[in-house]
């Protein structure tokens, strides 16, 4: 099935829908039980960086201690090498029929077929993995593989399993499915399952699900095999324990899973065997990678998949090789290459909501970035865009010719000549408001020049996002090293949140960065509607990256006259993710249609919003869904309904004339 099938498919649509919402709401209610998120996150991504330092170490040590204990411990290279070394301990007991539970790590080395293929029938005891293996899909979340199917869906599935009518009901088909599991976990030599966490002291595995299949699959049959990665290591029973109560409540809301194993020594009736095999598959070495690194602390609970608006629309069928959603992009790179991820990668917007979610504070819109920038497989449209963004000539040829345009002065310039911008305001417009919407830039500098905040512009070149994220790492280098030398010294308020977080990621010290709403909260400036007015925001992804969505709301629900509509969705994608809207249209259409409901409930007159990219979106969407209302840029919005109330006592001489 190609994109389009995924996205007019409603029944996955739907169910997406629902699960995103329950996740969230559960989320929400539990996940403040365990302290502030910020310091939970913290205290987890240390557990695990502590312990991926000393992985080898930590290894040897739980190699010895299940050794000594009668273990057979067994290591994987890579994804052949696993499947040739649990399939050959399967030979060695004559097992023809394996009862596995679910295993993320098992499909990515592309288990089950293999075992199939050389005789041994292999049955999925968990609930999500038994329908998509019966459907023969493969799994669409890490914690729920079979979250795109409906109740309905499910039931037709059964009902012809089982030859009989399956209504659908949960609680009927979960009855069914066990009864007829029951047989299998009653006649298998071997049981399979994975493993949560594994910790150092003491030596043990832990083990979560919510059916107490993994525990059947441990425990019924005389051989039992624990497969798991490499990154999977902890230090401690109390590090393991707390892995244990964030990875639930984070990923579907639950404060804890039905059932919890931990396995420490085989079993001792009668002659049983416990086999434990570990998988490197890529994984030492992204150990040592400086991004790539980050992703080893993932605790695969799925939370980011849940947030992400292009995981909603497509779901994880579509959007994942194995693994799932952005993080899924840098894991496919991690085990099977930049190139096989690549694909993935490419269908991310970069929005970053999955960095708010993750609890172990991995970086991952940065690393799908890094991943697409090593592959070096720019479409047509990007490297055009880049090439058009970074060697461009500015729209305004000259100073005289932009202060014209604001209607500043009528040809004689006040302004005596010279470089004396360095330490004023400098004011950076942008690519797409330079090229696509120079109505902006004339209403900011009307605006600050109403409001008497100096500022000063000039010829720009291009912060460098569009080579960033579409391979031209050499041309992102370049333009970022001029710009630190240009803008050095100075305060820049931005007119672009994708140009703001692009220059913020320089990591300067040397340089004060400003959205528009913060400078003007920062001066003192107050506004006053002209009349009553409706506005609802739409808070742009770069922005929400940094932190910097609360000066937005602050301003705008400050001004006399605003009626400011408020809506959990205001800081959802909209899709648009710059070139995202045309390289591809119907996925970043699929993604607006998520959050036009907003529109629709609060009924604004004005949409406001700081980002250029997304009023496009906003406004070419707005038509073709029949949103009435009008989609303003702050700078706009503020320069045409509204009057400046409280100037700024901070400077007197009103908009200065551009740089070089």
């Amino acid at each position: 099935m190609n994109l389009k099938g995924y996205l007019d498919n409603p029944s996955i649509r739907e169910a997406l829908r629902r699960a995103a919402q329950r996740f969230a709401e559960g989320r929400e209610r539990t996940i403040p039980e365990l302290g502030n998120f910020s310091e939970v996150r913290r205290k987890t991504r240390t557990i695990k960086e502590r312990a991926l330092e000393r992985a080898d170490e930590i290894w040897l040590r739980v190699a010895s201690r299940l050794v000594d204990d009668g273990v057979v411990f067994v290591e994987a290279v890579d994804a052949q090498d696993a499947r040739e070394k649990i399939l050959n301990i399967l030979k060695e007991h004559e097992v023809s029929l394996l009862i596995k539970g679910k295993s993320i790590t098992s499909e990515e080395v592309g288990l089950n077929p293999f075992l199939e293929a050389n005789g041994v029938e292999v049955v999925e005891t968990d609930l999500g993995e038994r329908i998509i293996q019966l459907k023969g899909e493969k799994s669409s979340h890490l914690i729920v593989p079979a979250i795109h199917n409906s109740k309905e869906e499910v039931a037709r599935l059964f009902s012809e399993y089982f030859g009989r009518e399956i209504p659908p009901d949960p609680y009927v088909i979960t009855k069914e499915v066990r009864k007829d599991l029951r047989r299998f976990f009653l006649t298998s030599k071997a049981g399979f399952t994975g493993a949560n966490v594994v910790s150092e002291d003491p030596v043990a595995f832990y083990l979560m699900t919510n059916e107490g299949n993994g525990r059947l699959c441990a425990t019924m049959p005389d051989i039992y095999i624990t497969f798991t990665g490499y990154e999977k290591v902890v230090e401690t029973l109390e590090d393991a324990l707390w892995i244990l109560r964030v990875l639930p409540r984070n990923s579907v809301g639950l404060r804890f899973s039905s059932y919890v194993s931990i396995f420490k020594r085989p079993f001792r009736w009668k002659d049983r065997k416990w086999y434990v095999v570990i998988l490197d598959n890529g994984r030492r070495r992204a150990l040592s990678d400086p991004k790539l690194s980050h992703a080893l602390r993932c605790i695969r609970c799925g939370a980011c998949m849940n947030v992400c608006p292009i995981y909603r629309v497509l779901s994880g069928l579509a959007f994942s090789r194995v693994y799932m959603g952005g993080i899924g992009a840098v894991w496919t790179a991690i085990t099977e290459g930049i190139e096989e991820a690549y694909r993935v990668a490419s269908l991310c917007t970069g929005c970053g909501s999955c960095n708010q979610v993750c609890p172990v504070e991995i970086p991952i819109s940065e690393l799908v970035e890094e991943v697409r920038s090593r592959a070096e497989r720019p479409s047509l449209v990007e490297r055009a865009a880049v090439k058009v963004m970074s060697n461009r000539n500015r729209v305004f040829a000259s100073a005289a010719e932009m202060a014209k345009l604001v209607g500043i002065y009528d040809g004689e310039s006040p302004f005596t000549a010279g470089s004396e911008g360095k330490g004023e305001v400098q004011l950076y417009v942008g690519c797409v408001i330079d090229q696509l919407l120079p109505e902006v830039a004339r209403s900011a500098l009307k605006l600050l020049d109403a409001c008497g905040i100096n500022v000063v512009w000039g010829r720009e070149e291009c912060c460098g996002l569009p080579a960033r994220v579409y391979g031209g790492k050499a041309e992102y280098h370049r333009l970022r090293l001029f710009n630190l030398e240009k803008y050095a010294g100075m305060t820049l308020v931005f007119l672009c949140d994708s140009c703001l977080s692009t220059f913020i990621d320089y990591h300067s010290e040397d340089l004060r960065c400003l959205s528009l709403p913060e400078l003007l909260i920062e001066r003192g400036v107050t506004f006053k509607a002209k009349r009553p007015v409706k506005v609802c925001m739409h808070i742009p992804c770069h922005l929400k990256i940094h932190g910097r969505e609360e000066h937005l709301i602050k301003l705008i629900g400050s001004i006399e006259g605003v009626e400011l509509l408020r809506s959990p969705k205001e800081r959802e994608c909209c899709g648009g993710a710059g070139l995202y809207r045309y390289k591809l249209p119907e996925v970043s259409k699929a993604v607006f249609e998520e959050k036009v409901s907003m529109f629709y409930e609060l009924e604004p007159e004005f949409v406001v919003t700081t980002c250029p990219s997304c009023l496009l979106q906003l406004r070419d969407n707005f038509k073709s869904f029949g949103v009435d209302a009008e989609v303003m840029h702050l700078s706009q919005f503020l320069s045409e309904y509204a009057v400046c109330a409280s100037p700024s006592s901070a400077s007197s001489a009103g908009t200065r004339k551009p740089t070089d």
